[in-house]
């Protein structure tokens, strides 16, 4: 019970993060940018975007441990749920105010909400975020410490991003300072809980 109120909370927060990164309009979180790009190429909303991402990386997972597992299945209806909750709180938390100042607390906010979400989450061991399970299981295939193939991921969704805009002609929707801000220090903030964790195990 415990674990599964961890999750919840991680959850959330993780929502909570990804939010907080949109609304700052510095630039979204850099997991994020390719759905944000796909929300402003097409119809689609921000959640429905994220779904179609989760979906690719579930596939990704299953092709890097080469066999079907149960928490990695169990992402699919998991994607469903952060999908429409994303929607929720995007209608929710309302736009960033036009103080530069506040703009950029609400990004530092953001960015620690969501490495703080993402760590609880992986933490209670039950099922993953399609982004974080990918994650994982490339830092399991390679003996990487999960922060710095976090690091990697989210500079690789960058790239992608900025590929599928140019190719299509399109604004570079969702990149600023505050992606690469999200970029090279997520990963950061999530390694200083690890170390804290085992700081707090050994004392």
């Amino acid at each position: 019970m415990k674990r599964f109120i961890n999750y919840l909370i991680g959850l959330n927060v993780l929502v909570l993060g990804i939010t907080l990164n949109t609304r700052s309009l510095l630039g979204v979180s850099a997991f994020t940018t390719l759905p944000y790009a796909l929300k402003e190429m097409t119809p689609i909303s921000f959640g429905v975007a994220n779904i179609i991402l989760y979906m690719v990386l579930v596939v990704a997972q299953l092709l890097i441990e080469r066999k079907m597992k149960l928490d990695i299945l169990l992402e699919v209806p998991f994607s469903f749920i952060m999908g429409y909750i994303l929607d929720l709180y995007q209608i929710v938390i309302p736009a960033s105010p036009e103080s530069l100042g506040l703009r950029i607390v609400i990004l530092l906010a953001g960015n620690v909400c969501t490495a703080f979400g993402v760590y609880t989450m992986v933490q209670s061991h039950l099922v993953l975020a399609p982004v974080d399970g990918v994650i994982l299981s490339i830092s399991n295939k390679f003996n990487k410490a999960y922060s710095l193939c976090k690091n990697c991921f989210d500079i690789t969704m960058i790239v992608s991003t900025i590929i599928l805009c140019l190719v299509t002609r399109s604004p570079l929707y969702g990149i600023g300072v505050g992606t690469v801000f999200s970029a090279l220090c997520v990963g950061r903030i999530i390694k200083w809980f690890e170390i804290k964790q085992v700081s707090l195990i050994r004392s």
